[in-house]
Parts: C-alpha cells; structure tokens; sequence
C-alpha cells in the first residue's frame, strides 16, 4: 500500500497504473495494519492551520523540535525559528538574513519585557 497525498492506492488492484503522481511516495503502508476504509482522515478546512499552530505550541512546551531559545529580561523561550519567521518580519530578518542570531542558539532580545514576549508567543502559537 502507498498513501499518497491523502489518497491510499492499492498496486494490485486492477486499473491502477504507475503515474508520476503514484512515484511519488509519501509513506509505504502494511495493508494489515489498515482498518479497511477507503480513505485516511486528514485535517482540512478552516482548523487545518489552528490545529498546527496548537501541535507546535505543544512542541514548544514541551520543547520539541525547538531550534532556538529567545532570552528576555533573563526568561528564556524555547521557540521554533520556522514559526516566528512566518508570523514576524523581525524575526524573519533576523533568521533569514546573515544575522549572527540566525546561526545561535541563544538569541537575548533587550527592550522588550519578557511578560510582553509571553503574550507575543501565546498570540503566535
């Protein structure tokens, strides 16, 4: 079994040829460990992207995946670069730029109080 792009294809079943679309596989899957339904259940729609945002603020809490920590007023916050680039354009300048942050793990940002960095990352995530 192949799962591709929400769709799960079986090679054996009649009709089904190999398309560019078929090449490209995303997961190979154990057909017994299939429950037997025609289609997975992907998240889509309007909560598609809340529904991220929700998984990678779990992931900053538990400090899962996270790539740089964001030192204020000397609190520190674990933080996704990828997630504070896509909602700043600061923070896109700084990490995607040649900046000396985008390469450190620690980044201190002075002049900002850290309770105001608190309600920046809860609005963010």
């Amino acid at each position: 079994m192949v799962l591709i792009l929400g769709r799960r294809l079986n090679r054996e079943d009649l009709g089904v040829r190999d398309s560019p679309a078929t090449k490209r596989k995303v997961f190979e899957m154990d057909p017994k460990s299939l429950t037997g339904h025609e289609f997975f259940d992907f998240s889509s729609g309007s909560s598609h992207a809340e529904n991220i945002l929700q998984i990678f603020n779990e992931f900053r809490d538990s400090r899962l995946f996270t790539d740089v920590i964001i030192c204020v007023e000397g609190k520190e916050f674990p933080c996704h670069r990828a997630v504070l680039s896509a909602c700043s354009s600061y923070f896109r300048a700084m990490f995607c730029n040649d900046h000396r942050e985008s390469r450190e793990m620690l980044v201190e940002i002075n002049g900002i109080l850290a309770e105001a960095m608190e309600c920046f990352l809860q609005y963010v995530y």
